[in-house]
């Protein structure tokens, strides 16, 4: 679970509170109205290209601040597991997705972009912070028209997990048999993710692996994964993570928002903290 900041947690503990989402495309693109529309140095945009020799402007759009809004959304969720099978199991390594239904933007989407949605709280005053909720990319895309002539895109994409649907890479940088967390390290770097630091801290063993002939980079995520007593998946920041059955967290009898925040009832003026929680 991610941290969240002291004002996230006052908003979502106010008694009208809502989330507001955003979704970045891409890896860098031209900066956008929240219309959609490109931004230029007084150009006119005609046939999708500023017009006049004027230049648009370019920007990073990994963050949200520079991302599509609810007004250019239409719809967007996200679905993950720790596992395969909808009863706990180990050795597995599982891939997220993600659905998007928005306005047909001017700007490009190349093919395999990539999207990261963000979401915030707010009460209408107050806004929180943006927390990151995942890295996919666009494995399918539809174009259709509505009612009032609009088009319309819609996005279907999965978490870099998918990339490891590949046979092991070749390696002459190693020697095998290789220490299990060289080997998550090296398959992590062979399709660019990093590797989140729970992982190797949770990998205590040092399990030699040899050369795995014939395996795919996820059925050797899968294998080591089955030794540890977990699954991999990748977090909401786009990194390798390691899940042991240990590591979840224990059952509580709390009723939870779908942050994970624990429901209570009404708000203490006081901030004081002696909220009443509901058993469920």
């Amino acid at each position: 679970m991610q941290q969240t900041s002291s004002l996230y947690k006052q908003i979502i503990g106010s008694r009208n509170h809502w989330f507001e989402s955003a979704l970045a495309i891409g890896d860098s693109g031209r900066l956008i109205t929240e219309s959609g529309d490109w931004v230029n140095f007084g150009a006119l945009i005609l046939d999708g290209e500023p017009v006049d020799g004027q230049t648009a402007i370019l920007v990073d759009t990994g963050g949200a601040e520079t991302a599509f809004r609810e007004d250019v959304l239409m719809s967007m969720s996200t679905e993950s597991t720790v596992f395969d099978e909808n009863y706990p199991t180990v050795g597995s390594a599982t891939a997220s997705q993600i659905d998007v239904q928005m306005l047909m933007p001017v700007s490009e989407i190349p093919r395999m972009a990539r999207l990261v949605p963000y979401v915030r709280v707010t009460d209408g005053e107050r806004v929180s912070e943006w927390l990151q909720k995942g890295v996919y990319f666009v494995d399918t895309r539809q174009v259709t028209h509505n009612d009032d002539g609009l088009d319309i895109l819609t996005l279907h994409g999965y978490d870099a997990m998918l990339k490891f649907d590949v046979d092991y890479p070749s390696d002459d940088s190693h020697d095998y048999p290789l220490v299990d967390t060289e080997v998550v390290n090296f398959l992590a770097d062979s399709i660019s993710v990093r590797v989140d630091p729970r992982t190797i801290e949770r990998m205590d063993k040092g399990y030699m692996i040899p050369l795995p002939v014939g395996y795919s980079s996820r059925e050797v995520l899968q294998l080591i994964a089955g030794s540890y007593g977990g699954n991999f998946v990748m977090t909401d920041k786009g990194e390798l993570l390691l899940i042991r059955l240990c590591d979840l967290p224990k059952e509580t009898n709390y009723l939870i928002d779908p942050a994970g925040d624990v429901l209570i009832f009404g708000f203490d003026p006081e901030d004081t903290l002696e909220f009443v929680r509901i058993v469920v």
